[in-house]
């Protein structure tokens, strides 16, 4: 009789579980249609705010949807709130790591902070998995910044025996706007860069005008070479 007493408050209790399980199912479920709802309100009137509180909630609900991690990190990028999407696009990385569009959130996000160091890891990555030169153009022009002199002309090494003659890179001007150059006339301009940072003047001076010689428009080169004289 004990036996089966047990027996019956087992099942009795699984049955308790299942239950409850099925209502909190529900309850998670209503919670997140309501949220859902509320953002698409919010991005009908243009309510910024009211579109990120509704996402962050439908993050709570359900953590592994990248979809409104997605919307939530585009939100923070377009208004310039980097280190949060920053954050995002970590999370969405942790559960997908070769996920493009959060390893160019969370590259130029850190870049923006000046992490320049966390943006180089992005973009690596994202380099791993495009094998697209100008992501290690922008690598090698970070490595440049940090002084990691050594690693950005290896990186320059392998562009510049891997870009076409024809391959072109546009690269911000003065004023703001971008100006398309040369790819290969980037990479001399940037060894340039290198070598007078490393004191070497005239061999930073022949790569300058290497650069010019490839690209003439090329404002920044120019630039390069005219601080020079």
């Amino acid at each position: 009789m004990k036996k089966i007493k047990l027996l019956f408050l087992a099942l009795f209790l699984g049955f308790v579980g299942q239950e409850a399980m099925a209502q909190d199912s529900a309850y998670v479920n209503n919670e997140y249609a309501k949220a859902m709802a509320l953002y698409n309100r919010a991005q009908r009137y243009n309510d910024v705010t009211v579109s990120k509180q509704a996402l962050l909630e439908m993050t709570l609900l359900n953590p592994g949807d990248t979809s409104v991690l997605k919307s939530l990190a585009e939100i923070y990028f377009g208004n310039g709130q980097f280190v949060s999407s920053a954050m995002v696009a970590m999370d969405m990385i942790n559960l997908h790591p070769n996920n493009l569009f959060a390893l160019e959130v969370a590259a130029v996000s850190y870049e923006n902070l000046r992490l320049y160091d966390k943006a180089i890891e992005q973009y690596e990555a994202m380099w791993l998995a495009t094998d697209n030169s100008t992501i290690l153009y922008q690598v090698s022009y970070l490595q440049y910044l940090l002084d990691r002199y050594e690693q950005a002309n290896s990186n320059l090494g392998i562009l510049t025996g891997k870009v076409a003659a024809d391959e072109v890179i546009g690269l911000a001007k003065e004023d703001g706007s971008t100006q398309e150059v040369k790819f290969s006339a980037a990479v001399e301009n940037l060894k340039g860069l290198i070598a007078l940072d490393q004191g070497n003047k005239e061999k930073a001076r022949g790569h300058f005008t290497k650069a010019l010689e490839i690209s003439p428009e090329f404002e920044a080169a120019q630039n390069s070479l005219n601080g020079l004289k």
